[in-house]
């Protein structure tokens, strides 16, 4: 079972893939957050930057909740 058909079921549509530059931008923005949230475990900015970079990231049409 893919993903998309997995994300399908919770009414998730995938819209399109992001670019290099998007998912770069926002694997350095979580890793230095992450870095600066939980500075007592270690992490390394730029070891988690990499990892998180290597991600597939997509944009996706959520569904509206209420309540």
């Amino acid at each position: 079972m893919s993903i998309e058909s997995d994300l399908r079921k919770d009414g998730i549509k995938v819209v399109e893939p992001l670019n290099t530059l998007k998912i770069n931008s926002i694997a350095r923005n979580v890793a230095q957050k992450i870095c600066a949230t939980f500075p007592d475990y270690g992490f390394n900015s730029n070891d988690l930057f990499i990892k998180l970079s290597r991600l597939n990231m997509y944009r996706a049409k959520m569904p509206e909740r209420n309540g």
